[in-house]
């Protein structure tokens, strides 16, 4: 495979599952699911490499390179705040909805996306008794080429980072709703296995923490990457326009790894 070739991108049974989604979520069985997709560049970057340079392009974001035995090399620059903790203070962020041309509006169908994870975390502090619930207006944010809605939402509480983190994630950015039926929808439709894309990682030290959405994220081998990238799924979702979405958002991967 000559550098700079990918493998693994078929439009065609990524909207065939986009559309089985727009059927479970026409019969009333789900509301939103992401639908994801993985693609492999083949390159002799250096993984060293593409990180110092996620680390210039994206000054913002939580970039990493985590290396394990088991879990193998990945890179990643995620915008997506999982969940951050200072004492009994903690933030996290409902981030949705995928636009690349800043330009034009946001679309009914992309605010109702982004409102359906800010929701989804509301109701889940509430129902755990989380106090100082704050939940910010929905703002553009720019990350790379591409634009997202974004909420800020803060909150108090006494329970540690490892019930939160239970109680929120995956949030419907990154599974669906509802989360069970969707979190099962994903294992049976989805051709490519996700590893440890949409997964969360950080960092604690004492009573403050830092955990980030694994989003914007590549796993590495001796002869490339494989590239993740996702987006999601709700009434009057075009297939067409889906696929091209996450071929932005591997776009956006891509353009660090000289690929």
């Amino acid at each position: 495979m000559s550098a700079g070739s990918a493998e693994g991108a078929d439009q065609q049974v990524h909207e065939q599952t986009v559309e089985q989604a727009l059927d479970a979520i026409a019969a009333g069985t789900l509301e939103k699911v992401v639908v994801s997709r993985s693609e492999f560049w083949a390159t002799h970057r250096a993984p060293e490499d593409v990180f110092r340079a996620k680390c210039a392009a994206y000054p913002d974001a939580f970039v990493y390179l985590f290396a394990h035995e088991v879990a193998g090399v990945w890179i990643g620059a995620t915008p997506e705040v999982l969940l951050v903790r200072e004492g009994n203070q903690f933030q996290t962020t409902a981030l949705a909805g995928t636009k690349a041309d800043e330009q034009r509006d946001w679309t009914a169908k992309e605010r109702h996306e982004q409102a359906l994870v800010s929701d989804f975390i509301e109701k889940n502090l509430r129902r755990r008794h989380a106090s100082n619930v704050n939940i910010g207006r929905a703002k553009s944010i720019t990350y790379g080429s591409l634009q997202h809605l974004k909420s800020n939402i803060t909150f108090c509480s006494d329970r540690d980072v490892e019930f939160w983190l239970e109680a929120l994630h995956p949030t419907p950015a990154v599974g669906g709703s509802p989360r069970e039926k969707a979190l099962n929808f994903i294992a049976e439709h989805e051709a490519d296995d996700r590893a440890y894309y949409t997964g969360f990682l950080g960092t604690m030290e004492g009573d403050r923490a830092s955990f980030y959405v694994n989003l914007r994220c590549m796993q590495c081998f001796a002869d490339g990457f494989r590239l993740f990238a996702g987006g999601g799924i709700v009434k009057g979702s075009d297939p067409a326009k889906e696929w091209s979405e996450t071929h932005d958002k591997i776009e956006s991967i891509r353009a660090g790894i000289g690929a």
